[in-house]
């Protein structure tokens, strides 16, 4: 397959997730219900009050706030650490675990991102460079580790913890690790695949063509489904996130957040105890 037929399935792919996040998550109103997400509370005019009637933010603001997300919320995976006995609906018990988890994970998609734009600028065009010492190569074999012992790590401690209903159920709760899990083992395969095609020739044939399938299958799977599962709550938190802290720097009467005081209850008007 030419790499041009690869490039417009990509332009395709990206296309597909804005239209996706765009209707799913704008049109749907997704990446602006904090708080009503992290809290529920049983006040009717909360959302247009909270949402409807704010002031703006402004663009420096809400900029830095996107820095401070992506830099100590999403790559050092802050937003798991405890913050006055609230611990972001994660069970506290298995809190270092799963910070663990998906510090690998984001980290094993930083290092495949890594890879895939040296890659692409570095190799010849329809040529695929099988020295393992290529700067791609070790990248792309960094963050397909990272990724399988995150999404292992990730998957036991919920196992554990997680009482599902049956295959389907855990298949659509764990639908991300799962993904992650099966790209990056897949990759893995591949790469095999390439190698024995290098040695072996036409010998290796069917096993290039076994696995060239089995990993564009999860890439597939992954991208395009990825805003029609529960997975899609990351980007929205993303934005919850930069939300709260622009926010913070408003306060006064004019915030958008609840009270401090306010205790956090749930849909039967009891209160939710700290450290769930």
């Amino acid at each position: 397959m030419d790499w041009f037929i690869i490039d417009v399935l990509a332009i395709i792919t990206v296309l597909w997730i804005i239209a996706t996040f765009l209707y799913k998550g704008v049109k749907q109103y997704n990446v602006t219900r904090y708080p009503q997400i992290q809290i529920i509370i049983p006040y009717g005019q909360w959302e247009s009050k909270l949402l409807a009637n704010k002031p703006p933010m402004g663009a420096g603001r809400v900029i830095s706030a996107f820095f401070k997300t992506l830099f100590v919320d999403v790559l050092a995976m802050n937003i798991l650490k405890c913050e006055f006995g609230k611990s972001e609906r994660e069970i506290v018990r298995t809190r270092t675990a799963k910070r663990v988890a998906k510090l690998l994970i984001v980290w094993g998609f930083v290092f495949a991102g890594i890879a895939t734009t040296v890659a692409y600028i570095t190799f010849p065009h329809n040529m695929i460079v099988l020295d393992f010492t290529h700067p791609a190569r070790i990248a792309g074999m960094l963050g397909g580790v990272f990724m399988v012992v995150g999404a292992l790590i990730w998957l036991s401690v919920r196992y554990k913890e997680v009482n599902y209903r049956g295959i389907w159920d855990w298949l659509g709760a764990e639908y991300l690790p799962i993904m992650v899990l099966l790209l990056s083992i897949s990759e893995f395969v591949l790469q095999g695949a390439i190698l024995a095609w290098a040695y072996y020739g036409e010998a290796a044939e069917a096993f290039l063509t076994f696995a060239i399938h089995f990993h564009a299958i999860p890439v597939a799977l992954f991208f395009w489904a990825f805003f029609w599962t529960k997975a899609d709550h990351i980007v929205y938190r993303i934005f919850w996130r930069i939300y709260e802290y622009a926010d913070k720097e408003l306060a006064g009467a004019n915030t958008r957040l609840p009270p401090a005081t306010l205790k956090p209850l749930n849909k039967t008007g009891k209160e939710i105890q700290p450290g769930y």
